[in-house]
């Protein structure tokens, strides 16, 4: 975004607009104002990622060279799926007619036209990004606003609050948003119980971190019998978990609370009929995984969860598969089995790896230009694949997903030739697939870690696998319902 600033501010102070215009040009009133409310607003709007509205001709008019500059070279609405490759509900690109009206407009002094303005959608006032644009039925404040250093680094930690109720919530959509959107590097949340004999408390944010609230602390009055017999329970849930695929699914599923904030990602809308549920019943604090960036000048953040209360009880529950990933280079793979909690301490001793990656995972050299990573999952059931997701930092080159079929077939249900940092999408499947049992699903991404890559910070060094930016990452994960909803 910080592009699409620099680029349209110099756009509109070389370049004016020529007054007057054609006979027969297009207007904004008749032809580009649906256009852009239709592809552009969600965004460019109050209290959203970008730096100008375009709700009306008279926010649109000065920024008219710029958006035409943008379009043309297809930078914006941001989308980045060869369209050689599956068809996707969320494509926000324009059709080669949408962009060559625009252009004609533009050329011909973007007249406002005759008859009334095209009415924009609308929009929650906060920056909710529902599609109804309406506001949460319930929203979840963070009670700190945290502060972010002008520079300097400021390491991955969790912070945790209460959650304030105790039943199963069942819900159509969420969504966390984060009160900085240029200081946000990532917010995932997930639902939680506290350590055996821990307390909500004062402390450090992390390991020589600043001193808050909202850390677990050791509780001197609880009962030492009460705590030995938790963690007893906690290593036979992990225990249980290891032996059984299908419970560790279905405890990651009962935890995935709220959901992440990366950019790119607004609300989580479950399809018509489908449904989450956050599981009060179950945990009693909101897990706040929070990372920032330092942006140059001192920051401020006060990140916030919503939810959209489901019209209808028992419906269909969508699930996630995270596909596993490995250093694939030069490599036949198939999909590994998981590394158990003792397998994951063990590789990532003496190594730089960040939470939740294998551990096993290669550092991409320095100069590398097509560094693999592939990520596999494997179907047991039949099921039904509704979206596509992918995650990586500045040398994130390309990501192509394969389904493989039981009797061999392959089908490409995505490439995205060039990956951007900036705009982290999931790519919703126009038409959702049937994938019968015994088939598997990979994610194939590629690393620039040479100096071609003009975003590498680094290209004479090593790339680890971390949550901080001039590291890198990989994730990616497919969602799904299955046939008879077990």
């Amino acid at each position: 975004m910080r592009t699409w600033i620099v680029m349209a501010t110099v756009a509109l102070v070389i370049t004016a607009v020529p007054v007057g215009a054609a006979e027969n040009a297009p207007t904004y009133n008749e032809d580009v104002g649906t256009i852009l409310l239709n592809n552009c607003a969600s965004c460019h709007r109050p209290n959203q990622v970008a730096p100008m509205s375009l709700l009306s001709y008279k926010d649109s008019r000065p920024w008219a060279r710029a958006i035409k500059s943008k379009i043309v070279a297809r930078e914006m609405p941001p989308w980045f799926a060869d369209p050689q490759y599956g068809a996707f509900a969320n494509d926000m690109s324009l059709s080669d007619d949408e962009i060559a009206t625009i252009v004609a407009w533009v050329d011909n002094g973007a007249p406002e036209g005759n008859g009334p303005s095209p009415t924009p959608p609308t929009f929650s006032d906060a920056g909710w990004s529902h599609p109804s644009g309406t506001d949460p039925d319930y929203v979840y404040e963070f009670p700190i606003e945290w502060h972010i250093d002008a520079d300097g680094e400021t390491p991955n930690f969790n912070l945790f609050t209460p959650l304030s109720f105790d039943d199963v919530m069942t819900v159509s959509a969420t969504q966390v948003r984060p009160g900085n959107f240029a200081a946000t590097h990532h917010i995932v949340t997930r639902l939680t119980n506290l350590p055996p004999g821990t307390k909500l408390g004062t402390g450090p944010a992390w390991t020589g971190g600043p001193t808050v609230d909202y850390v677990p602390i050791a509780d001197p009055d609880a009962d030492p019998d009460k705590i030995a017999a938790a963690r007893k329970a906690r290593q036979n849930r992990g225990a249980e978990t290891e032996l059984d695929p299908e419970v560790a699914v279905q405890r990651a599923r009962d935890s995935a609370g709220f959901g992440p904030y990366i950019p790119g990602v607004g609300a989580d809308v479950a399809k018509a009929g489908q449904t989450r549920e956050i599981r009060g019943d179950k945990f009693d604090y909101i897990l706040w995984n929070l990372h920032y960036q330092a942006t140059g000048k001192p920051e401020a953040a006060r990140p916030s969860v919503g939810a959209w209360l489901a019209a209808e009880e028992g419906a269909t529950v969508v699930r996630t598969l995270a596909l596993d990933e490995t250093t694939s280079k030069n490599k036949q793979l198939v999909a590994p089995p998981p590394l158990t909690p003792e397998q994951r301490r063990a590789a990532a001793r003496g190594r730089q790896i960040g939470q939740n990656l294998n551990p096993l995972l290669q550092p991409i050299p320095p100069g590398d230009g097509n560094w693999t990573v592939t990520g596999i999952g494997a179907f047991q059931n039949d099921v039904i694949l509704q979206s596509l997701f992918v995650h990586a930092h500045l040398r994130g080159k390309d990501f192509t997903y394969v389904l493989t079929y039981p009797d061999g077939r392959e089908e490409i249900l995505l490439r995205v030739p060039n990956y951007d940092f900036d705009w982290q999408f999931e790519y919703e499947l126009a038409e959702p697939i049937n994938v019968p049992a015994g088939s598997t699903v990979k994610s194939i991404a590629r690393y620039d870690n040479s100096r071609s890559n003009r975003s590498n910070p680094a290209p004479h060094k090593e790339t680890y696998w971390s949550e901080q930016s001039w590291d890198d990452m990989f994730l990616t994960n497919v969602k799904y319902v299955t046939d008879d909803n077990d």
